[in-house]
Order: structure tokens, then C-alpha cells, then sequence
């Protein structure tokens, strides 16, 4: 899932009514794209602007990334695993969110949603 597609899932809930803590993660998401327009253009990962950042990660760990992908690939496994994990986490917020407004989701329905999506997981 891509960031867009959080934001318009976020959009949509917004349309029926926003609690305050939606409205946090939904401003959480906007400073998110501002602060990526503020950075300086390169020719980094998927062809965006870019900026150069220093992370410590265990030697064992880049080692097996540069193995896998090679050194000229390394930025871009790393921000597809980052934005990945963003977004897992971003719709984790959005699930309590509408779990705390709406009460968990209904059993029957989900049964019918694994029905529809047996492959799912």
C-alpha cells in the first residue's frame, strides 16, 4: 500500500467524522509530505528527492542487504523497507482509531471477508 492510498483511506474517514486523535494521525501524515518537498532533489530511490541520512545498523545486517542487492541498490532496499514499515504502522493507528470509535470488527462480517479472500493473509 502506498503512502497516497493511506491518505485517501484517512481522507474518507475524515468525510464522517474525525476524532482528535484521527485528526493527529492525519496531520502526522501531512508533515510527513512537507518535510520530503523541503529536502533537497537527487536522484535517489525511486527517482524523488531525496536526503542523505547516517543510520547505525548492525554490521551482519548491511552485510547481507549489499549481498542480496548489491552496494547501488542498498539506499533504495533500505527506504522501500522504511516506507513499508511506515505504513504498517500508520494503518495499525488507523485500525485503533476506528476500533475505538466503532468497537471491534463485527465477526460475522469478518468471516465473510475471509470467505471472499481466502488467500488472504
Amino acid at each position: 500500500m502506498e503512502s497516497r492510498d493511506v491518505e485517501r483511506l484517512l481522507a474518507r474517514y475524515t468525510e464522517t467524522g474525525t476524532p482528535a486523535s484521527a485528526l493527529r494521525l492525519h496531520r502526522a501524515i501531512e508533515a510527513l509530505g512537507a518535510e520530503r518537498s523541503e529536502d533537497a532533489p537527487t536522484d535517489g530511490p525511486g527517482g524523488g528527492r531525496a536526503r542523505k541520512v547516517s543510520v547505525s545498523m548492525p554490521q551482519e545486517l548491511t552485510a547481507a542487504v549489499r549481498q542480496r542487492v548489491g552496494s547501488g541498490e542498498f539506499s533504495r532496499y533500505v527506504t522501500e523497507a522504511v516506507a513499508r514499515r511506515l505504513e504498517t504502522d500508520l494503518l495499525v493507528e488507523l485500525v485503533a482509531l476506528l476500533e475505538e470509535e466503532y468497537g471491534p470488527v463485527d465477526e460475522a462480517a469478518l468471516a465473510e471477508a475471509e470467505a471472499l479472500w481466502p488467500d488472504a493473509d
